[in-house]
């Protein structure tokens, strides 16, 4: 996987703990949003370059295992 779609996934994971931890904080809430429409968006892009299998898909649990 591409160093910059793991970074995502990695920022993604450490938001939804704090938010687990916090569950009042909206802003992590909104993070969270916006990281997962980035990591989206980045998917789409690899898919078509080749980088990513086309039936691949975006697993939040899946994602800990890949980031590791």
């Amino acid at each position: 996987y591409p160093e910059d779609f793991i970074a995502l996934i990695k920022k993604e994971i450490n938001l939804v703990k704090h938010l687990e931890k916090n569950k009042k904080d909206m802003l992590a809430k909104r993070g969270i949003q916006l990281t997962s429409s980035k990591i989206n968006r980045l998917a789409k892009y690899y898919k078509r370059k080749g980088v990513l299998p086309q039936n691949w898909k975006y697993d939040r649990e899946r994602a800990k295992l890949i980031a590791g």
